[in-house]
């Protein structure tokens, strides 16, 4: 992991908690196609929004009785986790322990996906840190043995013209410093950015490490909370090839007093705070790169 081949994003994850229909809503609202609620063998719910080659997940609990998942429940709603993909998740976790960090065992788990009447298992194993490691929130890594079952063309087309992940935004004491621990985990290049931030180059995407004060200093009122942690995700990027049918939503919303999105155009960009769910994203109109 410690050369500059980064690993691939596979997903961003916002946690819900016991909101996924109020999360579900707004998401729509905003013109993203959400996959069928898909039910994890582990005991959480999701929704997904898939893109090219990486997906947006929301992820949260079922309030029937069943068996909670803990990760999810023990982690604050909002931007909470991190997931690279690999290929092999046993050799994944090898080279982890190989650079020092302390990982969980692999971890494997499905959920069903019904496809025109039938029902089939799409099949993940994961590789996880131990606690403490990465404060920001969840950081991982996924193989996808049924990739058939998420990447599917009729979840692929989005109202607000959405294709891919750009990044994520992490809040930090050491920018340079919390830098240097990611690329451990999954590689890329690092530079300094225009306005004083630190970025870490993947393949198609960039992690941005920035202190509170470029946070507020960039966003104002939109920042995200951070609570007791001492860093913490603080807004997800994504590239759309025209920022008009995400204005024309927005505004869609506001009128109707649907909720009381907050949000932001500048140069190429459309930054929105998710009320109630503490997260914040960032329309990157893909002329702009």
């Amino acid at each position: 992991m410690t050369n500059a081949l980064a690993l691939p994003l596979d997903h961003l994850v916002i946690n819900t908690h016991f909101e996924m229909n109020a999360a579900q809503t707004i998401f729509e609202q905003l013109g993203f196609t959400l996959t069928p609620r898909g039910r994890h063998s582990l005991g959480s719910i999701n929704h997904l929004m898939v893109f090219e080659n990486d997906y947006l997940e929301l992820i949260g609990l079922p309030s029937d009785g069943g068996p909670l998942r803990k990760e999810v429940l023990g982690s604050p709603v909002g931007i909470d986790g991190l997931v690279f993909q690999t290929s092999d998740a046993a050799r994944t976790h090898q080279l982890l322990q190989a650079n020092g960090l302390a990982v969980q065992p692999v971890q494997a788990f499905t959920r069903p996906v019904e496809l025109e009447g039938v029902v089939s298992e799409a099949r993940f194993e994961t590789v996880r840190f131990e606690p403490g490691q990465f404060n920001a929130g969840r950081l991982y890594y996924c193989k996808h043995f049924t990739p058939e079952l998420v990447w599917r063309k009729e979840w692929q087309a989005h109202r607000n013209n959405v294709h891919t992940l750009a990044g994520l935004l992490i809040v930090c004491e050491s920018p340079q410093q919390e830098a240097t621990r990611y690329m451990a985990a999954a590689g890329g290049i690092a530079r300094i950015g225009a306005n004083g931030e630190y970025r870490v180059r993947g393949a198609q995407y960039s992690l941005v490490f920035v202190t509170a004060a470029q946070y507020v200093e960039c966003f104002g009122s939109l920042t995200c909370v951070g609570g007791k942690r001492s860093s913490f995700f603080g807004a997800i990027a994504l590239q759309t090839s025209s920022l008009k049918p995400v204005r024309q939503a927005l505004k869609q919303m506001q009128k109707h007093g649907l909720h009381t999105i907050t949000w932001r155009e500048q140069a190429g960009r459309i930054a929105v705070q998710i009320p109630g769910f503490n997260t914040l994203l960032e329309f990157v109109d893909t002329a702009i790169q």
